[in-house]
């Protein structure tokens, strides 16, 4: 992960039950900070602890051990899920060029919660770091024809805008590319 979150918008990021990661995350609490207020991220105590768990010298328990690029490719998939959902005033506001800071910041969060603003700010980072297919680029493809403009307005809701431009950037790298190659 990129970031942190707490334990039911990461439930929801993974789409998995937030008793199975509550669940989980109480069995590692000795490695892991796992505050008591739900919305408080979940935290590595050591930074190592991930090392470990991405290294499979190291992590010799199958258990235990995280397949890094399957870990991306799965979170890319995930992230596009939920981005996939995104639409047009998607905070219901009451007119064009309406200031962010008029808008309440619980309205922003109800409306795009932590696990879509994380699916947005990271979804390529994800799809790069991971074994990408065919099959991811022409799901971008659709994404971007149907969802561009709706996850430019979330990650404008969300003050993502910057990242964005470097995903944009990146995109257009990797599409290009991907094209001269069909």
């Amino acid at each position: 992960m990129f970031n942190t979150l707490p334990a039911r918008n990461l439930a929801q990021l993974l789409q998995i039950p937030p008793k199975m990661v509550l669940n989980t995350l109480d069995s590692l609490r000795s490695v892991l900070n796992v505050p008591e207020d739900e919305c408080q991220p979940v935290r590595l105590f050591h930074l190592s602890f991930g090392d470990f768990l991405l290294d499979s010298q190291r992590c010799s328990d199958s258990r235990f051990y995280i397949d890094e690029k399957e870990r991306h490719t799965s979170l890319f998939r995930k992230s596009m899920l939920h981005i996939s959902h995104l639409q047009k005033n998607i905070c219901n506001l009451w007119g064009p060029g309406v200031l962010i800071t008029k808008i309440p910041d619980d309205t922003i969060q109800k409306s795009i919660p932590l696990h879509v603003q994380y699916a947005c700010r990271y979804w390529l980072d994800h799809w790069q770091l991971g074994n990408p297919v065919k099959q991811d680029i022409k799901t971008i493809r659709q994404f971007l024809e149907q969802h561009f403009l709706h996850w430019l307005e979330g990650l404008s809701l969300i003050g993502a805008v910057s990242n964005g431009v470097h995903i944009i950037i990146a995109l257009e790298e990797i599409l290009s590319v991907s094209c001269n190659t069909h």
